[in-house]
């Protein structure tokens, strides 16, 4: 197949002497004059190589790359700086933003075109896209989490695998496997496109694993939305009987036969939202131990990670022992990140519960909870949560946050504390300091 060149230069003699070039070698050309432009050809236009100048309006080069590099269509792309602009510094920072190799203004017609045949064959020799869902595969995403690191950005890592399929699988045989694979691709791409941003990273790892690069504040909505299109769309995949009776029967990896329910979906999320991490392989050993922590809980659900720093390196109070945690219980994160300084102010340690089944888990940690304060938003399963805290940790003081659609959802009885929504940061704080001493008094 011919392969495709994108050129980006804002002098349109080198433009026009780049294209009269490569054509006459057999590449088809498409020429750009500006960063932006080359973005947005870019992700129609996908190219086999990329020759971008550093210096141009609009956009330029570092940024042009820093983007093609953050979108799955493009990151794969060997990407050549041509620039006038040799000294070190710049070198430098045209690679660590994502730049293959450079090439200096004026340059050697020879030299440019063995450098450009040497990337394309590298690049043709390594398997960056999974084969079936085309989506980027795990040596793209090894390398979008290691550029993440090292420049200190905001992640989350959602892991996500299927559970059953190997029955599924069996089942109704590859063909038909390949399709449920497909359609988890297909509901990944969608959900990222309506909850994520244009910075987001979707990586095939192989079978039927998956993951997504995204920021801490969007994983919710991306895990929940996830769950929701691929619970509806996983039945069209199913035989009438089969759905009807809610699974199939099989034999298990041991050879016992089993009956295995309606495949699901399960995610483990990581972040650095409370931590930091020394490389990819700590992140990874994390995602995959959050992943198979969601796949012990029934039906298709997700788990984050919410331990911090604090778990792993807590500084010592004068006795030499950690603050008490405090759990907020919420799925709304602009409404978790603005409490926890309000209980870091008055010597609590805030950790995060996106879901029920998070809250739960964290209070299975941490006996000594000091605080819970929940959002009444989250429906039936926080007022159960509720009820239950009363029932076996009466002592527990907890704090519901209501709006006018949730206010009657959370029995007083169960929490003898209820603020409204939106949340007054000044009320809330005085109502922590009073529960806090209360319980204390108590206790």
């Amino acid at each position: 197949m011919t392969k495709r060149i994108l050129i980006a230069d804002d002098e349109p003699a080198v433009r026009q002497l780049l294209e009269l070039v490569l054509r006459s070698q057999g590449y088809e050309v498409f020429v750009t004059q500006n960063g932006d432009q080359l973005v947005r050809t870019a992700q129609e236009w996908i190219p086999d190589l990329v020759i971008v100048d550093l210096m141009m309006p609009q956009m330029d080069g570092y940024e042009a790359i820093r983007q093609l590099r953050n979108d799955t269509r493009t990151a794969h792309v060997p990407m050549l700086i041509l620039t006038a602009r040799s000294t070190a510094e710049d070198v430098v920072t045209g690679f660590d933003t994502g730049a293959d190799d450079y090439i200096t203004k004026p340059f050697n017609i020879p030299e440019l075109l063995a450098r450009i045949r040497a990337h394309l064959r590298r690049a043709a020799q390594t398997p960056v896209h999974n084969p079936l869902t085309g989506l980027a595969g795990n040596v793209l995403l090894t390398e979008e989490l290691k550029y993440r690191l090292r420049n200190g950005a905001p992640f989350a890592l959602l892991y996500v695998d299927l559970d059953n399929f190997k029955a599924f699988n069996d089942t109704y045989g590859p063909a038909r496997g390949d399709r449920l694979i497909k359609m988890v691709a297909d509901v990944l791409l969608e959900v990222v496109h309506q909850h994520g941003s244009s910075s987001d990273f979707i990586g095939h790892i192989g079978g039927d694993d998956f993951a997504i690069l995204t920021t801490p504040d969007r994983l919710d909505a991306i895990c929940q939305g996830v769950i929701a299109l691929f619970d509806k769309r996983v039945r069209d995949l199913y035989d009438p009987e089969d759905l009807a009776r809610g699974y199939l029967r099989g034999v298990d990896r041991q050879g016992v036969p089993r009956n295995f329910p309606i495949t699901t979906i399960s995610i483990g999320v990581v972040t650095n939202r409370r931590r930091r991490f020394v490389d990819y392989d700590e992140v990874s050993r994390i995602a995959a131990e959050m992943k198979q922590y969601a796949k012990q809980l029934p039906g298709s659900t997700y788990a984050v990670d919410v331990r911090g720093v604090s778990e792993q390196m807590v500084e010592r109070d004068r006795r030499g022992s950690p603050p008490p945690p405090a759990l907020i219980v919420s799925a709304d994160a602009l409404l978790r990140s603005a409490i926890a300084p309000l209980l870091d102010e008055i010597d609590l340690r805030a950790l995060d519960a996106p879901t029920v089944l998070d809250a739960e888990r964290l209070l299975a940690y941490h006996p000594e909870m000091a605080l819970v304060i929940v959002d009444g938003r989250l429906g039936k399963p926080v007022r159960d949560f509720c009820t239950n805290l009363v029932q076996h940790q009466p002592n527990l003081p907890v704090i519901a946050l209501t709006d006018q659609q949730t206010s009657g959802i959370i029995a007083p009885d169960a929490v003898r504390h209820i603020l409204p929504l939106p949340v007054d940061s000044v009320q809330l704080r005085v109502r922590i300091v009073e529960v806090r001493r209360a319980s204390q008094e108590t206790s």
